[in-house]
């Protein structure tokens, strides 16, 4: 899917918002990841989203180590699942196409 330059910069300011939620605001989230021994330096929030069974859903990426991970909360419980390629997850989260493509 080719994205125009508009959805690849709105992406980019929801990665970067998202990011800043989870490491100034959405601290629950934030320690449940970091309780999974995830280094959040230089990870990304790329999605994040909650169904209506009040799940959460989302989406981490560290182009320093090389991860991908999808993840689930729960009643406080997180479920981790790495990701090992990107056309597994571009379709719900077409926002780590743009996180890939980002500078350091």
């Amino acid at each position: 899917m080719k994205m125009t330059t508009e959805e690849f910069q709105d992406y980019k300011l929801e990665i970067e918002e998202l990011t800043e939620l989870l490491n100034v605001e959405w601290l629950d989230l934030k320690k449940l990841i970091i309780s999974n021994n995830i280094n959040l330096e230089k990870t990304l929030l790329v999605g994040y989203y909650e169904d209506d069974e009040g799940i959460e859903h989302g989406l981490l990426y560290n182009k320093k180590d090389n991860f991908i991970l999808k993840f689930e909360v729960l009643n406080n419980r997180i479920s981790l699942t790495s990701i090992d390629h990107v056309n597994e997850v571009s379709d719900e989260f077409p926002q780590l196409l743009v996180a890939i493509s980002l500078e350091d």
